[in-house]
């Protein structure tokens, strides 16, 4: 089957501006290794392993390559979760569903050029994860 060069630029079009995850709302993002609050949710989310396996600087590839992210949910109780968010995993999908909450994987940054400037291995204080969430079930 062929597809018309429009009907092509459409796909990619929408594939680039919509996250890796249907549509939950509101986003948040998580800075590597600093703790964030979910507001008016009593939920603290805590970005705490980054696996990056994203197509390198400086290279073409075919795919986009794998995203896969540990959180650890903390609520009031004395409960730690570890949820695990992925792009492309077996043990793993784009949301997991801790504390009440559907959580999703948005998006990655900073991109695997700036990633590589400073000409080290990243650390997991490098990453900005945007994540939505909505109450689970909804």
């Amino acid at each position: 089957m062929r597809l018309p060069l429009a009907t092509l630029a459409l796909i990619g079009f929408a594939s680039a501006v919509h996250p890796l995850t249907p549509e939950l709302l509101p986003e948040i993002t998580l800075k590597g290794g600093e703790a964030q609050v979910i507001p008016g949710t009593g939920v603290t989310l805590l970005l705490t392993l980054v696996e990056d396996g994203r197509c390198p600087a400086d290279v073409d590839c075919v795919w986009e390559g794998m995203i896969r992210v540990e959180i650890t949910v903390m609520t009031a109780a004395p409960d730690l979760t570890q949820s695990v968010l992925c792009n492309a995993c077996d043990d793993a999908s784009g949301l997991a569903t801790a504390a009440g909450l559907t959580i999703g994987l948005v998006s990655l940054s900073p991109s695997m050029v700036d990633l590589a400037k400073p000409g080290r291995a990243p650390l997991v204080t490098d990453y900005e994860l945007t994540m939505n969430y909505s109450p689970e079930g909804e």
